[in-house]
């Protein structure tokens, strides 16, 4: 049966070229300067355009990191401005720490509303957070905008850019941010079990180098030829992925209103390479089931760890259905997947 892959916003498959021999490599002949976390930090830093002066921490993964941030940055009470677009993991360490959390208004198709902005920064909001492109609807947050009006009080801004870095231009300086987060196994083509914080030089000294634990030395080793990819093919990578981002909206487009919804922003421009459906005519998990079984399309489903996302975007109980893409998805299993869909329905 053909395979499908379009689950690329939860894991990128497949990896960037180069990333398990280096992985491999760091094994079997550890020791190698290119391979060290130094030099793939700077790496990093460089692909996030990073202001001067900005320190990398690298974590075992998305939450731990993002955990670490908000603890080493927030204590009980302090005020946060994030929004309902986030995944469900910022809300609970939110929460454990204490922080008194205000949510900025999304419209329904998830896109984030700046009015009133200026008013919410009051001196007593210790930070912003915002996800730079939501997993759930492909909405792209306006974070320069944000991070100016953050900067100008003096706000501390933290993006999660998790379904961007590497994928879209992604510009820490420009944006004013002082922390970005993410994991290598999404847009950035890595492995799993490795991920990193970008910090400002304000931000970093509040986040002092993790205690001597031993480091992920192949997952970094394999994320920097995942960098090493990036660098030599981004533009190429970032043009072929808006197309596809742009074909897989239309395809799903031309099935709207025939037993299933579209959500998210309503353009196929300004998104990140997903597209989230709603079945109308049949349960999402019977479809997500026959999709798998009889068309080899592997997708996600579900709320997404989104509750808010998905009660922003009016879905029901069941959730959404997410399609997203990678470099290496093809123009035809778009179509593949659309003839799947009408065909089911």
């Amino acid at each position: 049966m053909r395979a499908v892959y379009l689950d690329n916003c939860a894991a990128a498959f497949p990896k960037a070229p180069g990333v398990g021999e280096a992985m491999a490599r760091s094994i079997l002949r550890p020791g190698r300067p290119e391979d060290s976390p130094g030099a793939v930090g700077e790496k990093l830093l460089k692909l996030a355009h990073a202001p001067a002066g900005s320190v990398l921490r690298f974590t075992p993964g998305l939450n731990w990191g993002l955990d670490s941030l908000l603890s080493a940055l927030l204590r009980s009470g302090d005020k946060v401005l994030t929004s309902p677009m986030e995944r469900g993991s910022v809300y609970r360490i939110l929460e454990r720490l204490g922080a008194a959390v205000e949510l900025l208004p999304c419209t329904q198709r998830g896109e984030l509303v700046l009015d009133g902005l200026e008013e919410k920064l009051t001196p007593d909001v210790r930070a912003v957070f915002l996800t730079h492109a939501s997993h759930v609807s492909g909405a792209l947050f306006p974070l320069e905008k944000v991070g100016t009006l953050c900067r100008e009080r003096g706000t501390f801004f933290l993006a999660d850019v998790s379904q961007t870095l590497g994928a879209l231009p992604v510009d820490m300086e420009a944006w004013g941010a002082d922390g970005l987060i993410f994991p290598s196994y999404t847009s950035l083509l890595g492995p799993e079990g490795i991920g990193g914080l970008a910090l400002s030089p304000r931000l970093g000294v509040l986040l002092p180098p993790y205690p001597e634990d031993p480091l992920n030395l192949p997952g970094i080793a394999g994320l920097g030829a995942a960098l090493d990819y990036l660098t030599e093919e981004g533009q190429t990578l970032q043009e072929r992925l808006g197309k596809l981002s742009r074909h897989l909206w239309a395809r799903m487009k031309e099935l709207d209103g025939e037993g299933l919804r579209v959500l998210g922003v309503d353009t196929p421009h300004h998104r990140a390479g997903l597209v989230s459906v709603e079945f109308t005519a049949r349960p999402n998990e019977e479809m997500v089931r026959l999709l798998a079984e009889r068309y080899g399309i592997r997708c996600a489903w579900g709320i997404l760890d989104a509750p808010l996302a998905c009660r922003t975007l009016d879905c029901g109980p069941q959730g959404v259905v997410r399609f997203s893409v990678g470099p290496f998805t093809t123009f035809g299993e778009i179509d593949w997947l659309e003839g799947a869909v009408e065909a089911l329905l």
